[in-house]
């Protein structure tokens, strides 16, 4: 049950626009963001060399928070315990009209070290122009 997956939707010569659909046992959320190349290179070559021991930890932010921008979304990977089991807590401001303060959500996704790392790999895929490419976590669910 526990995925993640983000497609190109949108695209323009400098970012484009990707739909992220996050699912946990309890809540499952999806948005869209605008993105980089830039962006997606900084999160492929953080989960590159993830984990490198079980306290290792890392953030990737897109956007900025707040209702000033367009719709903000953080991903913050750590390990549970040295046997490969990851943790990705998932935060995503909502568009559906209200405050990005008060329309937001936040919950974990669980994984693991050979899931991320492929996901990490796949990434790559992202930064190619055209639209629906699209990369997911757990490829089977």
């Amino acid at each position: 049950m526990n995925n993640f997956s983000l497609e190109r939707i949108w695209e323009d010569v400098e970012f484009f626009e990707v739909e992220v659909i996050a699912k946990s046992e309890f809540i499952q959320a999806c948005g869209k963001f605008y993105t980089t190349t830039e962006k997606i290179d900084r999160l492929i070559a953080s989960l590159s060399s993830f984990p490198q021991n079980s306290k290792d930890r890392f953030i990737w932010e897109n956007g900025v928070k707040g209702d000033k921008f367009t719709p903000y979304i953080s991903l913050e990977f750590w390990c549970v315990e040295k046997f490969g089991h990851i943790v990705i807590e998932v935060y995503m401001e909502i568009d559906d009209g209200g405050s990005y303060d008060k329309h937001n959500c936040c919950f974990y996704i669980k994984t693991e070290v050979g899931l991320l790392n492929n996901f990490g790999k796949s990434l790559a895929l992202l930064n190619e122009r055209g639209i629906g490419k699209k990369v997911t976590l757990n490829p089977e669910h």
